[in-house]
């Protein structure tokens, strides 16, 4: 198995070396091999013999770059969007896809929070008098939301497209 990993995901290295020491050829004599590569400057070439294809946002994966490879199965994207990957190519190609939506929600709604409190502080502000205004409602919104909530902090959220699509549910 042939994991290729962009260079600048951190701990990449050191999370995939054990399971590219496992035998995983069909007589138990072939190892896994890591591959880093830079994200910016991928070729097809590089990739021809990928198994499995890990990337971040800077990378564009489509047909461009995997129409020299006739083994991958697995791409994956160390990040929320997936705005850099063609999705609909990958499902043709019958390639698994899987990103990280909502990976640092929790993180973000825990800084929004301390953020909070330390302008409260400062401003001598009391946060239950204060309506505190949400821009979208996706995963860090939603975290946001359930924390200020917990507090009992007064909020509102604003996703127009989130509203649109409960509107046309209905």
């Amino acid at each position: 198995m042939k994991i290729y990993f962009d260079e600048n995901m951190p701990f990449a290295k050191e999370f995939f070396s054990e399971l590219c020491h496992i035998n995983n050829g069909i007589n138990g004599d072939e190892q896994g091999e890591l591959v880093p590569f830079s994200g910016r400057t991928l070729t097809a070439e590089q990739v021809a013999d990928a198994d499995v294809l890990l990337v971040r946002s800077i990378t564009q994966v489509n047909e461009q770059l995997l129409h020299l490879n006739d083994k991958i199965s697995f791409v994956g994207s160390a990040t929320i969007g997936t705005d850099h990957i063609d999705l609909s190519y990958l499902a043709k190609r019958n390639i698994t896809f899987h990103s990280a939506p909502g990976c640092n929600a929790i993180s973000v709604a825990e800084y929004v929070l301390s953020a909070l409190v330390v302008l409260a502080e400062r401003y001598l502000l009391n946060l239950s008098s204060l309506t505190v205004g949400i821009v979208g409602g996706g995963n860090t919104g939603t975290r946001l939301s359930e924390k200020l909530t917990a507090l009992g902090i007064e909020h509102k959220i604003c996703d127009p497209l989130l509203e649109r699509k409960q509107r046309e549910r209905k």
